[in-house]
């Protein structure tokens, strides 16, 4: 029986060079729904902290005041940093 773990390491490759570019899109657009899903997070945990309930509506309508914003840009800007870090191999030095 076939290790269903061995599709996590294929004996071929996967990618060639000409597919860097289209690698680099995919976790940039992955790196946008992270972004997106982190600011959901923090948006849902001030709900939480404020008001102790969340609803959809609440979540859609949040207005974000200064200090909220200025935490939600730092926090993109590190997950941004982090990928175009590791993008140019620059967390390797």
């Amino acid at each position: 029986m076939k290790d269903p773990r061995d599709f996590n390491t294929p004996d071929t490759q996967i990618l060639g060079p000409e597919h860097v570019d289209n690698l680099a899109r995919a976790v940039l657009s992955l790196t946008r729904e992270v972004a997106v899903l982190t600011d959901r997070v923090m948006v849902i945990e001030t709900l939480l902290e404020r008001e102790g309930v969340v609803t959809v509506e609440a979540i859609d309508t949040f207005e974000p005041d200064a200090a909220f914003q200025k935490r939600i840009d730092a926090a993109m800007a590190t997950i941004t940093a982090g990928v175009i870090t590791a993008l140019q191999g620059a967390d390797r030095d």
